[in-house]
């Protein structure tokens, strides 16, 4: 397992710029509701995880919102928001980069 707050804080900002934009979508009159929920799920897992320091299991997660289906992504594209999939390789990314401690 890998725990490393700073990568962690960086992982998270890439959730929250996608739900950020879901959220928005969400709340504005006649938007789409259906992106609420999964996107304050996400959200939620993802903070826990994040706090703790724990990398692998936030990109386990992430992946787990991939499988989940296009859905939300397809919905969040088509308005030029950013979305899960579009956003996956900026946190692999960060998820492959050393260990600063080492």
């Amino acid at each position: 397992m890998i725990y490393d707050k700073v990568r962690a804080t960086r992982m998270m900002r890439v959730v929250l710029d996608v739900t950020e934009g879901a959220l928005d979508l969400a709340t504005r009159p006649g938007g789409e509701m259906a992106l609420r929920l999964p996107a304050m799920e996400a959200e939620k897992k993802m903070r826990s995880f994040a706090a703790k320091g724990d990398v692998d299991a936030m990109y386990n997660e992430y992946v787990q919102l991939l499988k989940l289906g296009p859905t939300v992504g397809t919905i969040l594209e088509r308005h030029h928001h950013k979305s899960f999939e579009s956003e996956f390789y900026r946190l692999f990314k960060i998820y492959l980069e050393p260990d600063e401690r080492s």
